[in-house]
């Protein structure tokens, strides 16, 4: 190591001045620090011309098309967020509570057991299972119920029908009276052969349900006692679990089935019946034309309950309901039609006795009884019978007695 002896081989200064040896200071420097005349001067730098001269020769030499220039990026105009030091510490918190989240996963992934993963997806199963079940007994009940309910609306049906079968002819019911004579005549009010299919269809539609047999649903699930460490345990009731399941799905499908086929049926009798009320349009205009003497009111009204019929859904209680208008409306219109019939009636009546009071009233001609004229003789009258002549009568002859 060098020492200030080396550095300094005369000793201290002297008051006086020293003889320095210049030479052989240069030479202690330069074999401490290094030749310095090897550096730049810091005052006179070396000139970077040729370098540069250099780069530009090679940016020409690999020229190449820049292509489109992009646009302008606007500088953005976003204030800069400040952070204070709330929003250092919440961000701390999230890290922390991410690095703890991830570390409790992580030891959680490291301890679970297989058996423990099987559970958990015998708990899914299960939960499954319990809500098709739900679904199922729902989907069940209401169909047993729509099924009751269809079969009641029809079991009513038929009295409904009856009521515009037929009612009393007016014209038998003479006037003042209260009470239908024993004699007395009908009118048909709807269709016969129309109103017959109908009852019928009703009969067929009633037993179609009855045939009808919902599907049974699959038993109540319930685990069977396992070790919850076991993993063949697990394993089983999940097979359990699973076979819960299909049966659920099956007795599913089925009930869709079945509601698919009561759905037709209903459609069918809907149908059928819509085929008896679209006769009443028909059955009106024949009962005005019919009876053209009652009121012109009278004839629209049964024409417009007719076309209500028409419309008119009979398993519902409203269209149930146009029926019985109906029947008012038409007997009305025959009651109206009897009325005229029996005021012309009497007004001929009472011209005819009119007219009989005037021909007694005029004075009757004398009439002369003709002269009796008697019977011609017949040209050739019959000849009066003669007598037979009488046979003489005398004593026996002798020799003929006894």
């Amino acid at each position: 190591m060098t020492t200030l002896d080396d550095l300094f081989p005369d000793g201290p200064r002297q008051t006086a001045a020293p003889v320095v040896d210049d030479h052989h200071t240069v030479r202690r420097l330069d074999a401490m620090f290094g030749d310095r005349r090897a550096d730049l001067d810091r005052t006179h730098r070396a000139s970077a011309r040729p370098a540069l001269v250099a780069m530009v020769d090679g940016a020409v030499a690999d020229a190449r098309p820049l292509g489109e220039v992009p646009p302008v990026s606007r500088p953005d105009t976003r204030r800069r967020r400040r952070f204070d030091a709330f929003s250092v510490v919440a961000g701390g918190l999230a890290v922390a509570a991410l690095v703890v989240t991830g570390a409790i996963g992580g030891v959680q992934l490291a301890t679970a057991s297989p058996a423990d993963d099987a559970l958990s997806a015998l708990a899914a199963d299960e939960k499954t299972i319990d809500s098709a079940m739900a679904g199922l007994e729902s989907a069940h009940a209401r169909l047993a119920e729509s099924i009751t309910e269809a079969d009641a609306a029809a079991a009513a049906l038929p009295a409904e029908l009856q009521q515009v079968r037929e009612v009393t002819d007016p014209a038998d019911i003479p006037p003042g009276w209260t009470e239908v004579p024993e004699d007395a005549g009908v009118i048909a009010i709807a269709d016969p052969d129309a109103l017959d299919a109908a009852l019928t269809a009703v009969e067929t539609y009633r037993t179609d349900l009855a045939a009808i047999a919902l599907p049974e649903a699959p038993a109540a699930y319930a685990r069977a006692d396992i070790d919850a460490d076991s993993l063949t345990d697990v394993a089983t009731a999940i097979d359990a679990a699973q076979l819960q399941l299909a049966q659920i799905d099956q007795a599913t499908a089925a009930l869709r089935e079945t509601r698919a086929e009561v759905d037709a049926l209903t459609t069918q009798f809907e149908a059928e019946l819509a085929v008896f009320t679209g006769t009443f349009p028909g059955v009106a205009q024949t009962a005005v034309e019919q009876h053209p003497d009652a009121e012109p009111e009278l004839a629209e009204a049964v024409i417009a309950a007719g076309q209500s019929v028409a419309r008119a859904d009979l398993l519902d209680a409203q269209g149930k309901a146009a029926l019985v208008p109906y029947r008012d409306a038409v007997v009305a219109l025959v009651e109206s039609q009897v009325y005229a019939d029996r005021v012309r009636a009497e007004q001929e009546r009472r011209e005819e006795e009119e007219r009989q009071r005037q021909q007694q009233q005029q004075p009757q001609p004398e009439t002369t009884p003709d002269p009796e004229e008697p019977e011609p003789e017949p040209d050739n009258p019959p000849a009066e019978p003669t007598p037979d002549p009488a046979e003489p009568t005398g004593p026996p002859e002798e020799g003929t007695g006894a």
